[in-house]
């Protein structure tokens, strides 16, 4: 019944629903690398028992992290809405973690990583472009000493008028094949 119900959880559709003109930044680097095409667009994806572990246990843990900072009384919000505005389309996405000065992303991948990966670094960027606040990858360690480690992004120009140049391209080719 546990199993059923967090393979249920993990893969019912929800609200957050893909429509086009409005692309999600944690899915950017997916359209860049044709992961997700204009064929599969509106197709749902199916979380392995691997997906469904990952994302339990990042979701765990951040929600402890929550816990753990408004107990210290540290300043900071979680799950903030932004929102890029670019042409005639939207990339949004929600801040893990925004504190003043700065943005956390939090991660729990199944293996761990020394610096920011190429498949987060587009989402990265959109957060750095939304906020202009420095942002940092924050992986949660499951096995070592470590709870979390955090690894500083930098902005790249280059890697944001490829993300601009590439989702226009999409949005142009998913504008004439659904409208």
């Amino acid at each position: 019944m546990i199993i059923e119900a967090i393979h249920d959880y993990y893969n019912t559709p929800r609200d957050k629903k893909r429509v086009v003109g409005r692309y999600y930044a944690s899915e950017i680097s997916s359209i860049i690398k044709g992961y997700i095409t204009t064929g599969n667009y509106f197709t749902q994806r199916i979380a392995d028992k691997k997906g469904q572990a990952n994302m339990f246990r990042g979701s765990a843990m951040e929600d402890h992290l929550v816990k753990v900072l408004k107990e210290q009384k540290v300043e900071f919000t979680t799950q903030d809405p932004i929102e890029l505005k670019i042409k005639d389309f939207v990339i949004s996405g929600k801040l893990d973690f925004n504190f003043k000065d700065y943005i956390v992303e939090t991660k729990c991948p199944e293996n761990i990583t020394n610096g920011v990966p190429d498949k987060w670094k587009c989402q990265m960027e959109c957060y750095y472009r939304a906020t202009n606040k420095k942002v940092y990858l924050g992986i949660f360690d499951k096995v070592g000493e470590h709870i979390i480690r955090f690894f500083p992004y930098e902005p790249s120009d280059l890697l944001w008028e490829e993300i601009k140049t590439k989702i226009s391209d999409f949005h142009r080719r998913l504008k004439k094949k659904y409208e």
